[in-house]
């Protein structure tokens, strides 16, 4: 099962964080709490850090990592900016005015960050985060096989995916897989069904442990994603 690590880096003092912050923290566990179920049965299992700052590390505070890698990275048009915390100056007592970082994305500017933009970046990271897939039916041409075919474009389009479908009736090419019978479902040349037409929800659900197969594995530094 895919790991999926978030983490949320903030200021803390003596267990009290600023407003926009607390804020953040809120969304992200509604966030979390929302996608977990959903997450696990496709393959993928969320995790949560948290990380406390001190002072000196205030200008890494209310970030939000997916595996390594910023959520601003990950949202179009977005990149972090700053303006004045009222909440964090009272924390630090510092008469002069504390600047806390935001997201910026257009004329928008996010103190603290919202659900469907954390839901986002985490949409857009998974998506990054895979090769495309190669979906193939194979069979003679008869009724059961273009039905399977039917069926397994309606769960790509269902899940939403850009991959296309590709119908084979070379039963050649289902001997080179090693089997015998038809029709065949396969998933980057490995069949995955055979002999039969599954009903949608398995369909997707193959499908589903394709996608979480072929993610491309990201490097690791040894940095634990502080160079991000």
């Amino acid at each position: 099962m895919k790991k999926l690590l978030i983490e949320w880096k903030h200021f803390d003092k003596n267990g009290v964080t600023c407003k926009r912050c607390s804020q953040t923290g809120n969304n992200l566990s509604d966030v979390i709490k929302q996608l977990k179920d959903k997450y696990i049965s496709d393959g993928i299992e969320i995790k949560f850090q948290e990380t406390k700052l001190s002072e000196s590390r205030m200008a890494e505070s209310n970030q939000i990592l997916i595996n390594g890698v910023l959520l601003e990275n990950l949202i179009p048009g977005a990149k972090s900016g700053e303006n004045y915390c009222n909440s964090c100056s009272d924390l630090i007592d510092d008469p002069k005015g504390c600047h806390c970082r935001t997201v910026n994305q257009g004329e928008a500017i996010y103190e603290d960050i919202p659900i469907d933009l954390i839901k986002q970046a985490i949409k857009n990271y998974l998506n990054k985060e895979r090769r495309s897939m190669k979906i193939q039916v194979l069979g003679s041409g008869c009724a059961t096989c273009k039905k399977l075919y039917e069926l397994t474009q309606e769960a790509v389009k269902q899940l939403n995916l850009e991959e296309k479908v590709e119908y084979i009736t070379d039963v050649s090419k289902i001997i080179e897989m090693g089997v015998m019978s038809s029709p065949v479902l396969a998933v980057n040349d490995k069949p995955v069904s055979v002999g039969s037409v599954p009903d949608m929800e398995k369909i997707k659900s193959l499908l589903t442990k394709g996608i979480v197969n072929t993610e491309v594995k990201k490097s690791e530094c040894s940095c634990g994603g502080k160079c991000c």
